[in-house]
């Protein structure tokens, strides 16, 4: 128990280090807005205090000329607080506030993306992209209610409370005395019960956040969904889900009524306080028509201000609890970074060598890859072949740095990739993952993901070397058609081969293929050979490939076996060898069939 507060603390210290952090940056409105706040709550604190001074004047004075005289100018000075508050040095604190807000989210937002895209794809999935979203949204929700918090309620109070007992102290010590012991025990109570409810707040964020990620992957699949007739069972396992937001609300909600019942007890006391020095104060403590008003008047603005502090403690909650889960976010040190120092690669003939590379996923018992050793000439095409779970993917991945090696070293023409920085590593090259996903944007905007600039000549033309101008100038708005979340609109081959264009217009050194015409019929892969071919030429390209046909004409063939190397040669050297690529090769061409 004792770990876990002082856990706590600590995400909330960095909260609030990262909101300072991103707020400072903008001096001029965060100077506005300390400035103009004590303003306007000077003017607020002195218009009662004028106030009262006219009622005494109304009550003592005997003359009505000499009254007149003296409330004059005070109705005067009344008149002109409110002007100059409400027409210039309101307008302005609002403002900066509001502009301070506009653009510290900015801020907040461009670095809570920065946090979560430049993550490791090992940290991707682990977590539901859509719960990733509501981090984010939650985490700019939070800093903007913070600031509104601070700068309309938690300054003002401390404002209030100042300047109304710096009035109050000479003219009605006693009152001040009791007043000030009300508030103390007002505090304390507020205090004691937000740290009680606090561990509620983050419980209910963060299963708030697991709903979000289960209602987007159910979403996100509804094809799969529909198809095998599960809409109940999501709809059930989202229930689940639903309960435990529901449970962790409950129980925030029965905390906050108790903490209520404590709260409503000494606003009652306070009337009651106020009710006395009003039938007392004249009497028996000689308080002058004045000093009661005043305290009428103090009273109000305090127990307004003790509410709305009553409503700060328990939105701090709610505060700290939601962005509780993007802080440790940008506090996570990535497990795949660039090394101090890191230079720009330069790819000038393309030869990969893996040299005595170790490997073991984190969440694996045993490493996939030990001692391995694999050399790739520059310019030689590399087929990847094996059953699933040998490696092949992997070998890619570690490749691009999606993860870095745990021993050994990856370097490409002589330059070790830990030592460069991963954007000039994967600007060289060029990947089409084995599941295909596509922007929702443009047919366009996807091909030229890879070169922004290109012309739409040089988009085309990578279409139709991938086999998929054809499809594309049918659709209704050709290249300019949207392609749906995740490429939806889009059938398999269709979203393989505009990723292939994508590749072909990179025209990057090095070519990496994973199971990239595994979508593809098999008229349309024989189409896309030919491209592949041209495509390869002159690059270091890794194929990895299921189908032995997409591979055979390649240079060179690793056939791996849990981590390791079993055969390698040409196509044909390995069906005379009779091992395990003939045995593939034979299941493949129908021989398992008899």
């Amino acid at each position: 128990m004792i770990l876990r507060k002082k856990q706590e603390s600590k995400n909330t210290r960095r909260t609030l280090h990262y909101f300072w952090t991103a707020t400072k940056k903008h001096k001029l409105l965060l100077i506005g807005s300390f400035v103009t706040t004590p303003m306007v709550h000077v003017l607020r604190v002195l218009n009662p205090l004028l106030f009262a001074n006219m009622i005494q004047i109304i009550t003592t004075e005997t003359s009505h000329e000499a009254m007149i005289a003296a409330i004059v100018p005070q109705a005067i000075a009344l008149l002109g607080i409110e002007l100059f508050k409400s027409y210039i040095v309101g307008p302005l604190r609002l403002y900066c506030i509001w502009n301070l807000e506009i653009k510290t989210l900015y801020d907040l937002g461009n670095q809570s993306f920065e946090a979560i895209a430049e993550q490791s794809m090992q940290f991707h999935n682990d977590r539901f992209s859509g719960s990733l979203v509501s981090q984010v949204n939650k985490f700019l929700g939070a800093y903007e209610r913070f600031m509104d918090e601070f700068f309309w309620n938690i300054f003002p109070v401390i404002l209030d409370v100042v300047l109304i007992m710096s009035i109050m102290i000479p003219r009605a010590p006693l009152y001040s005395l009791v007043i000030t012991i009300f508030m103390i025990l007002f505090m304390m109570v507020a205090i004691i019960w937000t740290k009680k409810i606090a561990p509620l707040n983050k419980h209910e964020a963060s299963v708030e956040n697991k709903r979000t990620g289960q209602l987007a992957d159910s979403i996100t699949n509804i094809s799969s969904v529909k198809s095998y007739a599960k809409e109940k069972f999501e709809s059930q396992r989202f229930k689940k889900y639903q309960g435990q937001v529901y449970k962790a609300s409950y129980n925030i909600l029965i905390a906050d009524t108790k903490r209520n019942l404590r709260i409503d007890t000494i606003y009652l006391l306070m009337n009651v306080l106020i009710v006395l020095f009003m039938i007392f104060g004249r009497d028996t403590f000689g308080l002058p028509i004045a000093t009661l008003v005043l305290i009428i008047n103090y009273s109000g603005n305090i127990m307004g201000d003790l509410w709305n502090i009553h409503a700060v403690f328990k939105n701090m909650n709610r505060i700290f609890g939601d962005s509780h889960e993007m802080t440790e976010i940008l506090d996570m040190e990535d497990d795949v970074v660039d090394l101090p120092g890191a230079t720009t690669i330069k790819v000038n003939e393309g030869a990969v060598n893996f040299n005595d590379i170790s490997f073991q996923h984190y969440d694996a018992k045993t490493p996939l890859f030990t001692n391995f050793s694999l050399g790739i000439k520059p310019g030689e095409r590399i087929g990847l072949v094996g059953i699933s779970g040998s490696g092949k993917t992997t070998l890619t991945k570690l490749l691009l740095r999606f993860a870095d090696v745990n021993s050994g070293e990856i370097d490409i023409d002589g330059q070790d990739i830990k030592h460069v920085t991963q954007e000039s590593l994967r600007k060289n090259i060029a990947y089409v993952p084995q599941e295909t996903a596509l922007f929702h944007r443009s047919i366009a905007d996807n091909i030229a993901y890879g070169k922004p600039d290109a012309t739409p000549a040089e988009i085309q033309r990578a279409a139709e070397l991938a086999n998929a101008h054809e499809f594309i100038k049918d659709l209704p708005q050709g290249y300019d058609t949207l392609v749906g979340e995740r490429g939806i609109k889009l059938s398999g081959g269709q979203r393989q081969r505009v990723a292939i264009a994508r590749a072909i217009l990179k025209n990057a050194p090095i070519l990496v293929l994973d199971e990239a015409t595994s979508a593809l019929d098999s008229e349309s892969e024989a189409l896309i050979q030919s491209a592949l071919k041209e495509l390869m030429k002159g690059r270091t390209s890794l194929v990895i490939a299921h189908r032995l046909s997409t591979v055979a004409s390649l240079d060179r063939i690793v056939v791996l076996h849990d981590g390791e190397i079993v055969e390698q040669g040409t196509h044909q050297e390995l069906l005379k060898k009779d091992g395990a690529y003939a045995r593939l090769w034979s299941r493949q061409s129908g021989a398992f069939l008899d």
